[in-house]
């Protein structure tokens, strides 16, 4: 990863914050952006204090005239866009549908899908022109494995980020840019304290799920981010619109694989394989 340009929307906290730490640990030239300020001067600073390049933006990725500022503002003075991390989300509203506020609803598309959709079409371009790029997207819970009920808002948008992936994946793949998805299991994140707060309103099997995955620690972030990695990297060349747990699927050994990856049969969005893929309860 050394200079690499790296760019990562939602990097001040959660798995985004970890993903920003090992990448510019790596030698990555890291770019972050977040919402609130203060998280993004925080994480900015804390990995400036350790020797390591960080620059950070407080952005929303729902405005594309922001996004394409930020990437145009980047590519300018650096000559070059390596890697598209797209970490930012929410989970939105938490109920049955039909009690849900529409505008909450399409908020949570619009910053998960629409936000996910104005940061690729900002960097492609440049992608295009370099004929090299990487582009990681986060699927979350909203494909593959069982789907939980009463986060329809998140689900929806997240299985529009799978898809996404794999139609980008085809369209990109004779500029030798790929594009894949990591599904990062259940990390205790803000994400996870949305959900108790919430109490029992999604469900009461996944409530006690979430507060046992509180007490236990859940899914250690360290995990996706090395999924990055390998993700970033040039053994990764041969991998494209794939989706890939974190947790379950065993990466470092695709080339193993490679023959059934290359022919679509495997950790697609539609994926049937002989893999475990949701969390065990």
């Amino acid at each position: 990863m050394q200079g690499k340009v790296v760019l990562i929307t939602g990097g001040s906290l959660g798995i985004g914050q970890c993903i920003a730490k090992t990448f510019a640990k790596e030698g990555a030239r890291v770019f972050i952006c977040s919402r609130t300020s203060a998280d993004v001067n925080y994480i900015t600073k804390a990995i400036q204090e350790e020797n390591e390049f960080c620059e950070g933006l407080s952005m929303d990725v729902t405005d594309s005239g922001q996004v394409k500022a930020w990437v145009e503002d980047i590519y300018q003075r650096l000559k070059r866009v390596d890697l598209l991390i797209n970490c930012a989300g929410i989970y939105g509203p938490i109920g049955p549908m039909e009690t849900l506020d529409p505008k909450e609803w399409k908020n949570t598309v619009e910053i998960n899908l629409f936000g996910t959709v104005n940061c690729i079409r900002a960097v492609v371009p440049i992608m295009k022109k370099q004929r090299a790029g990487k582009i990681i997207n986060f699927s979350g819970g909203g494909v593959g494995g069982v789907l939980n009920p009463n986060f329809s808002a998140y689900i929806a948008s997240k299985a529009g980020v799978g898809a996404i992936t794999e139609v980008l994946a085809r369209e990109l793949k004779d500029f030798n840019i790929q594009v894949n998805a990591i599904a990062p299991g259940a990390v205790n994140t803000r994400f996870l304290d949305r959900v108790l707060e919430a109490g029992s309103n999604p469900g009461k099997e996944f409530y006690e799920r979430s507060l046992r995955q509180k007490e236990e620690g859940g899914t250690p972030p360290e995990l996706a981010a090395k999924l990055a990695l390998f993700l970033a990297s040039e053994d990764s060349n041969f991998i494209t619109g794939k989706i890939i747990s974190a947790k379950w699927d065993p990466f470092h050994q695709a080339k193993e694989f490679r023959e059934e990856l290359e022919k679509g049969g495997l950790w697609n969005l539609r994926r049937i394989d002989r893999m475990k893929f949701y969390e065990k309860t």
